[in-house]
């Protein structure tokens, strides 16, 4: 499969991302795996939506699968790049067993997490049910 002019392979560790961009926030809907092979692709949708100050990139978690720890690790990076641009990172739709890995390590402490419900109230996207 070819897309934006690059081929891409379908692997176990694929993850897709849909952006959707307002001017006071942006919402990516992850998909798949988040993980050593996968973070870069990550970064490279938030630099691509050019987050400035006051901005909010919500990152929809509802659909991932599988996170390790460079994907975790990716999200603290991430978190602490946002924050120095004064701009914010929030996270929702956490499945239970990357909840419970957040619990475990105190990271829901550290990131601010919304539910499924706060995020389609306070940052609706077009065309969402």
């Amino acid at each position: 499969m070819v897309a934006n002019g690059r081929a891409e392979q379908k692997t176990e560790n694929a993850m897709t991302i849909q952006k959707h961009k307002t001017d006071s926030y942006a919402v990516l809907f992850l998909e798949g795996s988040l993980d050593m092979y996968t973070s870069l692709d990550l970064k490279r949708a938030i630099e691509d939506i050019q987050p400035g100050p006051g901005v909010i990139v919500i990152l929809d978690l509802a659909l991932v699968t599988y996170m390790d720890s460079s994907g975790i690790g990716t999200l603290i990076k991430l978190l602490n790049e946002l924050n120095e641009k004064n701009a914010a990172l929030f996270l929702s739709g956490l499945v239970p067993t990357i909840e419970k890995i957040f619990k475990v390590a105190g990271l829901n402490n550290f990131f601010h997490i919304l539910t499924p419900e706060e995020r389609k109230d306070k940052y609706p996207v077009e065309n969402e049910a």
